[in-house]
């Protein structure tokens, strides 16, 4: 092997590290605890848009 060889395959060799971590960084495993936080948001703003629009809907449904 030549020396440009053998620095190209280093250099692809540090490329897929620096793709592996980007993968894993890409496809973040969330924790419990956010996943219920971000439940509980969900849910509140499903509420707050239902309220909004039963008040739309009152306001001008009869009109």
């Amino acid at each position: 092997m030549g020396q440009n060889e053998i620095k190209t395959q280093f250099e692809m060799h540090e490329l897929d590290e620096r793709m592996r971590e980007a993968h894993k960084d890409a496809y973040r495993v969330r924790s419990k605890n956010e996943v219920a936080r971000m439940r509980s948001l969900t849910v509140a703003l499903a509420s707050v848009l239902i309220v909004f629009l039963a008040a739309l809907w009152f306001l001008f449904g009869d009109s």
